[in-house]
């Protein structure tokens, strides 16, 4: 196998002109090397997209680990990007690196001690190539006569390789720089940089790397493993830290469990290829099964030999030259990894299997940390959620919703809950809160108050009172933990709403009109801070058509605006669509929160429209549920669908409401595992229908083609095209602990 430098290039030439390229560069850093009292010597080249500049080449110097690897191309922060850019020397006192690294202390790895940089372009009037970067440690006078060498350096190096550019050699960086030995200053060589070949023509030093060049690709890789959390972090550093530095252009990570091979990650390898790995059997006579068992590398340089020596297994038709190597992580083989090389794929120099040998180790051992860690995180998730309400009441004074997000900023799921309690009176309690912090004790301790709230309200006390004991029930819990909540108890009959809250932000309402329903609320202290807290409520009247928002902290876009403008924001999107449907106004008041990159706190939201006390016969609700899986239950779906408008009196909407309703029902069942809700409610104008599951993502309508006879998805798709050209509206929503897909049909006028 080639060197780093050539096997790290496996779209680019890796033959003659490839080696001289990294000759000529070779030569133009010794020669600085020879004429300059430097710290480092860097070679960078444009990367392949020309977006970034990485380091290509560099001398090996005891300080050569801190010089950067690469950056934007327009990177202001770096001298090489400078000076690239600009097309003319740049260079960085230390008090121009202070002050950069206070600005950017991500930079502060790279100038960790007092020091100087310059930077001078290889460029040519039609090639824009690189930089050359030299570092003095510790800072020192430097002759104009020094910079003046490295410019001049920079330039012949810009001339031979534009010759070597025109002839068609790959001039991008490589994935790995490659190190080369320096050149003693007291020698007395000269600084061309040249020797004689047999031919006598001149032909600059053959680089050879040194020992840095793979403790680098150590070093990178190490960096990208202590960070990486999630098994998809690990695959992305094993792809660009070990990978493509080898030459490799797909890999696939296997692990063993419970008697079978599972892949927990792939990139480059087809879908079909990942599915012949998964779940084989430890058992079976497979190269991965094989490497596993033996403890050794399996290397096939191109598809006959493997064909040849795996002749029973099920042939890939899309491979090339592979290695299979085994996963070792702590003093036992726990896994393989599978590597893909364009055919065919020289082997492997012994000091390349040593490097990928301990890459792999390393890769191994972080593998199963983030494997670990997402079991750990999926058990805790599914444990949070389970606490959430599975549905919300149906009644016919209220409607109500929810909403759920759990951070995504490397934390462990939080405590933010809400719930709809049934009040002995006939109304309704409506509750939000937040358990400081993101783990699982902060779990448990929701689940605790949600019961003890639960409890408390079915026993009849105020919303004041309520806070009072969940406070002393907290307290008493033995835990450092304090928690929010916010309690509205509402009077369906009368539309009084009695709020108390501790420590959490107040509840928005707003009426009919997007007007807002003031009342002066006290804030009390948050639960578990003192045991002897009291809590103050306070009444405000909401008329029919009011809806009313309880929310948790991680809605708000506090750290951006401010806590009280992000609540005026919240407020401003409340009222202009208080008159949407509650899904969809639902939607849009988490829609900024969903598309933040990186959430770091969860947040719940519970939305309620009053309807008002029901006198007259209109507005009726009716609901069923149907067990999970259950597909004959579409049956029974229709049959209650009948009985119930011969109730209402409506069977003329019967054959509509009936086939949309088995639609979007048997898709529920297909790919949710839970029961499913069926839920009614008729308006003046229009029949709401609502089905309820615990699968969270949206039903997607899918287009008729002739090849998805088979295609099960695609049947449920083709569903929900009947459901949207028939249906007066319709959308579908994550809600609490799965989805809510709904529709419209108007009411025939008579």
């Amino acid at each position: 196998m080639d060197s780093p430098s050539s096997a790290a290039d496996p779209k680019g030439p890796t033959g003659p002109q490839l080696m001289y390229r990294d000759r000529v560069i070779a030569a133009a850093l010794r020669r600085l090397n020879r004429g300059l009292d430097c710290s480092t010597f860097t070679a960078y080249l444009l990367t392949e997209d020309d977006r970034a500049l990485g380091a290509a080449m560099m001398v090996d110097t005891t300080l050569s680990f801190t010089v950067p690897s690469g950056m934007a191309a327009d990177d202001r922060n770096f001298s090489t990007a400078r000076a690239h850019q600009a097309g003319k020397l740049v260079m960085f006192e230390n008090t121009d690196l202070q002050e950069l690294t206070r600005r950017s202390p991500a930079l502060f790895i790279h100038n960790p001690f007092p020091m100087m940089v310059a930077s001078a372009p290889v460029r040519t009037l039609r090639y824009r190539f690189g930089a050359l970067s030299v570092r003095w440690v510790p800072p020192r006078p430097v002759a104009t006569d020094s910079l003046d060498f490295l410019q001049a350096v920079a330039d012949d190096l810009a001339v031979e390789l534009t010759d070597l550019a025109e002839q068609g050699a790959w001039m991008k960086a490589p994935y790995v720089p490659l190190f080369i030995a320096g050149v003693s200053r007291d020698r007395g060589d000269p600084v061309t940089g040249a020797e004689a070949d047999p031919c006598g023509s001149a032909l600059p030093v053959v680089p050879k790397p040194t020992g840095s060049t793979f403790l680098y690709q150590l070093q990178r890789l190490a960096a990208e493993l202590t960070a990486a959390v999630h098994i998809r972090d690990v695959l992305a550093a094993a792809d660009t830290q070990v990978v493509r530095p080898f030459g490799g252009r797909a890999v696939m990570l296997c692990l063993a469990e419970q008697g079978r091979l599972h892949v927990v990650g792939a990139a480059g390898f087809s879908r079909e290829s990942v599915q012949r790995v998964e779940g084989t059997l430890l058992s079976r006579h497979t190269p991965e099964t094989d490497t596993l068992r033996s403890i050794e590398i399996l290397s096939f340089p191109s598809a006959e030999t493997l064909r040849q020596a795996y002749p029973d297994v099920d042939p890939d038709p899309e491979v090339q030259a592979r290695a299979y190597l085994p996963l070792v992580s702590k003093g036992r083989a726990t896994g393989c990894c599978v590597l893909e090389f364009p055919e065919p794929a020289p082997p492997f120099a012994p000091e390349q299997l040593a490097v990928l040998t301990i890459m792999l180790e390393h890769v191994g051992q972080s593998l199963e940390r983030a494997r670990s860690y997402e079991i750990e995180h999926a058990l805790t998730q599914t444990l949070q959620r389970s606490l959430l309400p599975r549905s919300l009441p149906h009644m016919t004074e209220a409607v109500a919703t929810a909403r759920y997000l759990p951070a995504t900023d490397r934390a462990d799921v939080g405590g933010d809950w809400y719930d709809i309690v049934s009040l002995p009176g006939g109304g309704i309690g409506l509750v939000i809160g937040d358990v400081e912090g993101h783990s699982l004790e902060a779990v448990a301790v929701m689940g605790q108050l949600r019961s003890g709230v639960r409890a408390y309200a079915a026993e009849g006390h105020d919303p004041a009172i309520v806070l009072e004991r969940s406070n002393r029930l907290l307290s008493g819990l033995g835990t450092d933990l304090y928690a929010t909540c916010c309690c509205v108890w509402l009077d369906l009959a009368s539309g009084t709403a009695t709020t108390a809250t501790a420590g959490h932000p107040s509840p928005l309402i707003v009426d009919a009109d997007g007007n807002g329903v003031t009342e002066s609320l006290p804030v009390g202290l948050p639960l578990g801070v003192d045991a002897q807290a009291r809590y103050e409520q306070s009444e405000v009247q909401v008329v029919a058509g009011s809806v009313m928002a309880l929310f948790t902290d991680g809605l708000l876009d506090g750290r951006l605006l401010g806590s009280e403008a992000a609540m005026e924001r919240l407020g401003r999107v409340l009222a202009d669509h208080c008159g949407d449907n509650l899904e969809v106004l639902a939607d849009r008041l988490v829609q900024d929160r969903r598309g933040w990159r990186v959430l770091a706190d969860d947040a719940a939201l519970l939305l309620v429209r009053y309807e008002g006390a029901q006198s007259r016969e209109h507005r009726r609700v009716a609901r069923m549920s149907v067990q999970r899986h259950h597909l004959q239950g579409v049956a029974q779906v229709r049959e209650f669908l009948r009985d119930l408008l011969h109730q209402w009196d409506m069977l003329p909407m019967l054959d509509t409401l009936e086939l949309l309703t088995s639609e979007v029902v048997t898709n529920a069942l297909i790919h949710a595992d839970s029961e499913v809700e069926l839920r009614l409610r008729e308006y003046p104008d229009r029949i709401r229908v609502e089905v309820r599951d615990s699968d969270p993502h949206p039903p997607v309508p899918t287009a008729i083609v002739a090849d998805e006879e088979n295609n099960q998805e695609a049947e449920s798709g083709r569903g929900l095209l009947i459901v949207d050209a028939l249906a007066g509206d319709w959308g579908s929503s994550p809600a609490g602990r799965g989805k809510t897909t709904w529709f419209d049909i108007p009411i025939p006028a008579e």
